[in-house]
C-alpha cells in the first residue's frame, strides 16, 4: 500500500488538507489483498481518484503529485555509477554515448537508451514484450504488449493519462542523482494518450547545457 501513502502525501504537499481528502477519499480502507477482487477495487479506486485529480489542479501540478507519488527506488550503485563516469567524462554527451554502449541500460531498466534533444533527455520505454509487439496486428494488442503497468493492463475503463506520470519519478532519481540538483520531469508520450510509446523527458538543468 506504499503507492497510496506516498500518493495522499503528495496530494498534501502540492494541494493542501482540504483538497487531499476530497481526491483520497477512503484510501485508507482500499484493500490490499493479492486476490483479483481486491485488485479490481484498487484499481477501480485509483481510476476515481484520479478523475478527482484530473478536476482539481492544471497538468503541471498533476505531473509533479504522480512524479513524487512513484514508490519504488532506483538502484543506487547505477546512480552511483553514473554520476562518477559524469564526473570523469565532464561531458553530457559522452555520458549517453557510455549508456549507449551498456548493452544493459535498455530491456534491463525497462527503458530504451536515453536521447538528447536541445535541453531535453528523452527516455522512451521498451515493450514489455518485444516478440508479442512486433507480431501484434490491433492497436489493442500492441497496447497489451507494450504496457509494463498491469493496473492499466486490467482496468476495464480507460484510466486517466496522468497515471503514467508516476514513473516519471524513477527517471528523475537517476537524473537528480547524476546532476546533484533537482530537475523537471514531464511525460511526453503515454499509450493511454493515443500515442505508440511511453516517454519521459528530463530538461537538462541550465548549468549543464554546454557541457
Amino acid at each position: 500500500m506504499k503507492w497510496f501513502q506516498k500518493f495522499a502525501d503528495s496530494l498534501m504537499q502540492h494541494l493542501g488538507d482540504a483538497t487531499r481528502e476530497i481526491i483520497a477519499q477512503g484510501w485508507e480502507n482500499v484493500p490490499s489483498g493479492s486476490g483479483k477482487r481486491a485488485k479490481e477495487e484498487r484499481t477501480e479506486w485509483i481510476r476515481s481518484a484520479l478523475e478527482r485529480l484530473d478536476a482539481s489542479c492544471d497538468e503541471k501540478t498533476r505531473n509533479q503529485i504522480m512524479v513524487d507519488t512513484c514508490p519504488h527506488s532506483y538502484p543506487k550503485t547505477r546512480i552511483n555509477k553514473m554520476r562518477a563516469e559524469f564526473e570523469r567524462l565532464g561531458n553530457l554527451d559522452e555520458l549517453l554515448k557510455i549508456m549507449w554502449e551498456d548493452t544493459s541500460w535498455g530491456g534491463g531498466s525497462f527503458y530504451d537508451y536515453p536521447v538528447r534533444k536541445g535541453d531535453m533527455i528523452n527516455i522512451t520505454k521498451v515493450p514489455y514484450n518485444p516478440k508479442a509487439y512486433k507480431s501484434a496486428i490491433t492497436d489493442e494488442e500492441k497496447r497489451l504488449a507494450y504496457c509494463h503497468c498491469g493496473l492499466v493492463k486490467r482496468s476495464k475503463e480507460k484510466i486517466s493519462p496522468t497515471f503514467c506520470c508516476c514513473s516519471g519519478g524513477w527517471v528523475k532519481q537517476l537524473w537528480e542523482g547524476i546532476f546533484q540538483q533537482s530537475v523537471e520531469v514531464a511525460m511526453t508520450e503515454s499509450l493511454l494518450k493515443g500515442d505508440t510509446r511511453c516517454t519521459h523527458s528530463v530538461r537538462i538543468p541550465a548549468d549543464f547545457l554546454k557541457i
